[in-house]
C-alpha cells in the first residue's frame, strides 16, 4: 500500500504543478497546452489506476480527502489555462454587486469610459479580455451572487473565484463519500484531471450544477419534495442544462405495497395503501412549489430590473458551435439548416426512453403503464440525461463534463468518468494550435475547429469506456 500511496500522490501532484507551470504568469500558449496535455495524460493515468486497482477501496478517508486537498490548493494557484472566460466571471461579479445589473447592458456598452470616469487599470484588462463582448452574459442568477461574492473577497481577482470552487468541490467529495460511493469514486473525483484542469486552474463554476442536482437527489431518495424542487431549482439557476433532469426528478419515488395480507391487518394496511398512493400523487405538485419559489427567489430582483440571461443564450443555442460530438453525426445526415431542431427533437426522444427504461422494472405484474414507480427502484438516471445533453449539444467544451462526473460516480457508473479522460482533446483546436506555433497550412480554416482524429478519439472514448462498464463500476 504504500507504493500505491507514493506513486497515486506523485501522479496527481505532478498533474497539479503542470498546471501551475502552464498557467505561470506571461507562459505562451504553446506552454499553456503542453501544461494542459502533460498534465491531462498524467490525470488520466492517475485515474485509470483507481479504477482498474481495487486495493485503493480499502484506503483511509484522510487520506483520500488530503490527497484532493493538497492538489486542489496547488491547482487554484495557476492563471486559467487556454481560457478567457474568467474575465466575464469578474466582469458579471463586478455589475452584480455594485449596480445589481448584470444582464441588461454587454461588456461592449462599457468600452471607454465608465459613466465619465474611466476604469481602473485592473477593470480595463477584465474588459479588454472578454471573448463576445456584444453579448449580454448568460450565467444564471446563482452564478451571479457567487461572482458578486469573489468580487467582495477580492475584486478583479480570479483567486477568489477559484477559491470558492474549491470549497464547493470538497462538498461534492463530502457528499459522494456520505451518499456511499465508496473510497475508489471519491479518489477518482479527487485526482480526476477534468476536476483539477477546469474547475479549480480554469475557474469553471460547472460543478456547481453537479452539486445541486446531488443534492436533489438525494432529497429524491428521503422521499422530500419539496426540498427536491428546491435543490433542482438551485441548479437550473446555476445553468439552464439541469432542466433535462426536471421530467426525471418530478417523477415521485412512490411507495406500492405487496406481499400477502394477513386478514387482521387488512383494513389498516387498505388505509395505508390509499393514503401511499395519495402522498405520492402529491409528489409534482409539492416539487413544484420548492422548484418555483426557488426560482422566483433568485430570478425575480433580476427579473425585476429588467435582465436575465435569455438574450445571451439564445445566441449561444442559435450560433455557437464547437467540438461536437454526437451532434456532428446528426449534422452529417441532415441539412445544416435544420440540424439543431433534429438534434432538439431526438434529446428529448431519447429523454422519454431514458425515463420508461429506468421505471419498467419497478413495475409490478398487472400494473398499468402509468404506475408510480416502486420503493425499491432506483434513484433517477440524472446523468444519463445530461450525457445525452452534452452527447447531442453544438457545443461541447470539456468543462461541460463537470456536469456527470460526480452524478456518474454516485450512480456506479464509473466508465463514464473514464470516458470522460478524452475531453481535454478538444483543446486540439484551430485556434489554439495556431497560437502555439502549429503552421497555419496544417489547421483547418475555421476558427476553434478541433482536428477530426481529436473529436473521433472523445467518441471513441465512450465507446469503448461504456463496453468496459463492467471492469468500471468502482463498487
Amino acid at each position: 500500500m504504500a507504493y500505491q500511496a507514493a506513486g497515486l500522490g506523485a501522479l496527481a501532484l505532478a498533474q497539479a504543478l503542470l498546471y501551475l507551470w502552464g498557467g505561470a504568469l506571461g507562459a505562451s500558449a504553446a506552454q499553456q497546452l503542453a501544461a494542459v496535455l502533460l498534465g491531462c495524460g498524467l490525470g488520466a493515468a492517475a485515474v485509470l489506476w483507481v479504477s482498474l486497482d481495487s486495493q485503493f477501496r480499502s484506503w483511509s478517508w484522510p487520506w483520500v480527502f488530503g490527497l484532493a486537498l493538497a492538489t486542489r490548493l496547488i491547482a487554484i494557484q495557476a492563471a486559467p489555462l487556454l481560457e478567457d472566460d474568467h474575465y466575464r466571471y469578474l466582469w458579471d461579479g463586478l455589475r452584480t454587486a455594485t449596480a445589481f445589473d448584470p444582464y441588461r447592458l454587454p461588456p461592449s456598452a462599457f468600452f471607454g469610459d465608465l459613466g465619465g470616469t474611466t476604469l481602473p487599470p485592473a477593470w480595463q484588462d477584465v474588459l479588454s479580455g472578454i471573448n463576445n463582448p456584444d453579448v449580454p452574459t448568460l450565467y444564471g442568477p446563482l452564478l451571479q451572487g457567487l461572482f458578486a461574492f469573489a468580487y467582495w473577497l477580492a475584486p478583479a481577482d480570479v483567486k477568489a473565484v477559484q477559491a470558492l470552487l474549491l470549497v464547493a468541490d470538497l462538498a461534492v467529495l463530502a457528499l459522494l463519500a456520505k451518499q456511499g460511493a465508496g473510497q475508489r469514486a471519491v479518489l477518482v473525483l479527487a485526482v480526476h484531471p477534468v476536476v483539477l484542469k477546469e474547475a479549480m486552474a480554469s475557474a469553471h463554476p460547472d460543478g456547481l450544477l453537479a452539486l445541486f442536482l446531488l443534492l436533489a437527489c438525494a432529497a429524491w431518495q428521503r422521499r422530500r419534495a419539496v426540498q427536491m424542487g428546491a435543490f433542482l431549482g438551485l441548479a437550473v439557476c446555476t445553468k439552464v442544462a439541469a432542466l433535462v433532469a426536471l421530467p426525471l426528478l418530478a417523477m415521485a419515488p412512490a411507495a406500492l405495497l405487496s406481499g400477502k395480507r394477513a386478514p387482521a391487518k387488512a383494513w389498516f394496511e387498505s388505509w395505508l395503501e390509499s393514503w401511499s398512493k395519495s402522498w405520492s400523487k402529491s409528489w409534482p405538485l409539492r416539487a413544484s412549489a420548492g422548484f418555483c419559489a426557488t426560482l422566483a427567489a433568485l430570478y425575480l430582483p433580476f427579473v425585476w430590473l429588467g435582465g436575465n440571461e435569455l438574450a445571451g443564450l439564445s445566441t449561444f443555442a442559435a450560433q455557437w458551435r464547437y467540438n461536437p460530438l454526437g451532434y456532428r453525426l446528426v449534422e452529417s445526415v441532415v441539412p445544416a439548416g435544420v440540424a439543431r431542431p433534429v438534434a432538439a427533437a431526438l434529446l428529448a426522444f431519447l429523454l422519454i426512453a431514458t425515463m420508461a427504461r429506468w421505471r419498467a422494472p419497478a413495475r409490478k405484474p398487472g400494473a398499468t403503464a402509468f404506475a408510480w414507480p416502486a420503493p425499491t427502484q432506483v434513484p433517477p438516471p440524472v446523468h444519463q440525461a445530461l450525457l445525452l445533453l452534452v452527447l447531442l449539444s453544438p457545443v461541447v467544451n470539456p468543462w461541460y463534463w463537470l456536469w456527470v462526473l460526480a452524478l456518474s460516480l454516485h450512480m456506479r457508473q464509473g466508465w463514464l468518468a473514464v470516458a470522460v479522460l478524452a475531453s481535454p482533446l478538444a483543446y486540439l483546436n484551430s485556434t489554439v494550435l495556431a497560437e502555439a506555433g502549429v503552421s497555419a497550412s496544417l489547421l483547418p480554416a475555421q476558427a476553434f475547429s478541433v482536428l477530426w482524429p481529436a473529436s473521433l478519439v472523445q467518441m471513441l472514448a465512450l465507446v469503448l469506456a461504456w463496453r468496459w462498464r463492467q471492469r468500471l463500476k468502482l463498487t
